[in-house]
């Protein structure tokens, strides 16, 4: 369901992200970690096969032996293996995964919300996709993202060299 989300989901992540936390963490949009931060696909040590569409993010977001290895043993990731390894987007001091994770968030609120929808939603679309049908839905999006209050004003402030007000329509 994070994944179905019609905006950017952005985790702040402090402390263990273990088992089906880490899911939860590596469908997100980004994921914002700072020195406390440990993961594991800790299911296998307990005896339990992957759940919670750890097989389907992992090998997506990290390197294929480093999600092999971690749904076969449960290791846990220190912070920055997790950096290393693509788990952790952006490592941040210690305590502040929550304040820089919401300035992210607000910078893409501030952003032109229909052009990012679209953005995230073809991103996701392209991990199944071929890239025929990823330049027709692009075309298609484009079209449409060029009629939005947004677009207007964007190519506005291109124009008169001036930052864009973005309105989310």
């Amino acid at each position: 369901m994070i994944v179905e989300v019609d905006k950017p989901v952005i985790a702040a992540l402090h402390g263990p992200v273990m088992g089906a936390g880490l899911s939860f963490a590596l469908a997100c949009d980004r994921r914002f970690g700072d020195s406390t931060t440990r993961m594991s696909a800790a299911m296998v040590r307990l005896g339990f096969a992957p759940d919670t569409g750890i097989t389907w993010f992992l090998p997506r977001i990290t390197r294929l032996s480093t999600a092999l290895m971690m749904v076969e043993t449960g290791r846990i990731l220190e912070a920055d293996e997790c950096f290393r390894e693509g788990l952790i987007d952006e490592m941040v001091d210690d305590g502040e995964s929550l304040a820089e994770a919401m300035k992210y968030a607000k910078k893409l609120a501030a952003g032109p919300s229909v052009a990012v929808d679209l953005a995230r939603r073809f991103v996701h679309k392209a991990l199944t996709s071929t890239l025929d049908e990823m330049l027709d839905h692009e075309a298609v999006a484009a079209t449409m993202s060029a009629h939005t209050a947004d677009a207007r004003e964007g190519t506005s402030a291109f124009v008169e060299k001036r930052k864009p007000e973005f309105k989310g329509h």
